[in-house]
């Protein structure tokens, strides 16, 4: 038997046990890396979601307060028409206090109705930024799974424009007229992640 050919085998046996553990050490770490990123997106899109719903229990919560305002507002200006007609008649001094009472019944009720006008826009903003705010974690989990997946350089980039390309016709302002400085502010934001993303993938 050949000596220097038996070691040389058992050389390279080595060596190729090596590299197979190397590789599936180098897999384990890619597959840990991944497990956490997800796990860090269904987090944020847990938070994101929980948020949204608050904002939309804010929203109907003020709605339901402008349209009780509203109703009070209807019946303060009832009750100021039939005691201004009930002056108009001669009545007592003490119908008159009652008028001069519904007036300001009236226009607390008005102030309060504006008041809760302004509360449900305000609401209703909320609700929008929280609704932008999970599209975009669940862009950002899209690319964390694209980053920490196997494909290559390329096929990362190419795979994180077509992510980006749907997410920002869903965040374009012209989407969302009723608040579009807050999707102005999403959408820009949604670009500066973009570029993140293509920075990173460039780099690793």
């Amino acid at each position: 038997m050949n000596w220097n050919f038996t070691n040389a085998a058992k050389n390279a046996q080595k060596t190729a046990a090596k590299k197979a553990e190397n590789n599936a050490r180098a897999e384990t770490v890619r597959l840990s890396a991944a497990q956490a990123a997800e796990a860090r997106a269904k987090k944020a899109k847990e938070a994101a979601e929980a948020k949204a719903k608050k904002a939309r229990e804010a929203a109907n919560k003020a709605n339901n307060q402008a349209r009780q305002a509203a109703v009070e507002r209807s019946k303060a200006a009832a009750a100021a028409e039939r005691a201004a007609r009930a002056a108009a008649r001669g009545e007592t001094s003490n119908r008159r206090n009652k008028t001069n009472a519904a007036n300001r019944a009236a226009k607390k009720a008005a102030e309060n109705a504006i008041k809760a006008q302004a509360n449900a826009k305000k609401a209703a903003a909320n609700a929008k930024k929280a609704q932008l705010n999970a599209l975009i974690e669940n862009v950002k989990r899209q690319w964390e799974n694209v980053a920490s997946s196997t494909m290559n350089k390329n096929a990362k980039k190419k795979q994180g424009n077509k992510i980006y390309r749907k997410a920002s016709v869903k965040l374009h302002p012209n989407k969302h007229l009723s608040e579009k400085d807050i999707a102005t502010e999403s959408f820009k934001h949604l670009g500066s992640l973009h570029n993140e993303f293509q920075k990173y993938i460039n780099q690793n």
